[in-house]
């Protein structure tokens, strides 16, 4: 237990890095639900990088919403690169109007053979695929990173995107594409962080070993200028007495039961 809450660490906001996008709307929720709860209840997971800042890994909502708020210190569980593993996620989202304007973009190449550098694969319901590059020969990997970014803009912001894990494959059904991106290892993701960029929302998956859950950290203490290092120090006493292992694998629901009205 002592070598976990040694991962707790709190950091000045402005030493935090975000790799990925943020989803607006999510933001928002994320920030409504800190601010009615008064507490963090989930710390984000973070990384050192070379340059000395902290890079988040999971829980960028969690992160920009404290960020928000205003607080000017943001509680992390550092890990090493020992404690987690890198995938990517597919996205299954509805084919439309946003699919056949992506086909037909003067941007992109998109081809049934795979060659060059690939941005995304399509999968489509009758399994056959389609392969997106960049239509510029040469492109550099900005211009790379920016046509990304609009691939998944054109679908994440009219439709829900439902995540799959690498390696499981799924044939989408009648009406639905699959897109999947190539994994990222770390230090690219780095790479793109400390040139001022970030990924996508939602295409990267981390797999973190010893998840620290249900702090409940107050948001008035990172909202002060001056931390109270007593108050955390009790905190991290009481967290010391009160955390309970899990080994055993557990299923989660995740969404709110809604009865459907009886149609007359």
């Amino acid at each position: 237990m002592n070598h976990v809450l040694s991962s707790i660490q709190v950091v000045a906001a402005d030493r935090v890095c975000l790799h990925e996008d943020h989803e607006p709307n999510r933001l928002d929720d994320t920030c409504q639900s800190i601010s009615q709860q008064g507490m963090l209840l989930h710390p984000p997971i973070a990384r050192q990088m070379q340059d000395g800042r902290y890079l988040i890994l999971d829980g960028a909502h969690r992160t920009a919403a404290l960020q928000k708020l205003g607080c000017h210190r943001i509680p992390l569980q550092v890990v090493t690169d020992a404690d987690y593993q890198l995938e990517a996620w597919a996205h299954v989202v509805p084919s439309g109007a946003w699919l056949n304007e992506l086909l037909q973009s003067g941007a992109f190449l998109c081809t049934n053979e795979q060659g060059g550098e690939q941005i995304a694969t399509i999968l489509h319901a009758d399994g056959t695929k389609t392969y997106v590059t960049a239509k510029q020969a040469g492109a550099g990997s900005a211009h790379l990173l920016a046509l990304w970014h609009r691939i998944v803009q054109s679908y994440s912001s009219s439709y829900p995107v439902r995540r799959i894990p690498q390696g499981l494959e799924v044939l989408p059904e009648k009406g639905m594409v699959c897109l999947r991106y190539r994994p990222y290892t770390i230090e690219e993701i780095e790479a793109i962080v400390t040139h001022g960029h970030v990924m996508p929302a939602g295409v990267t998956r981390f797999l973190i070993s010893g998840r620290l859950l249900n702090l409940k950290i107050p948001l008035s203490l990172l909202l002060h200028r001056h931390f109270d290092e007593q108050e955390w120090t009790a905190y991290k006493q009481h967290w010391a007495n009160s955390l309970r292992l899990y080994a055993e694998t557990v299923y989660l629901n995740e969404k709110e039961f809604r009865k459907v009205p009886q149609q007359i």
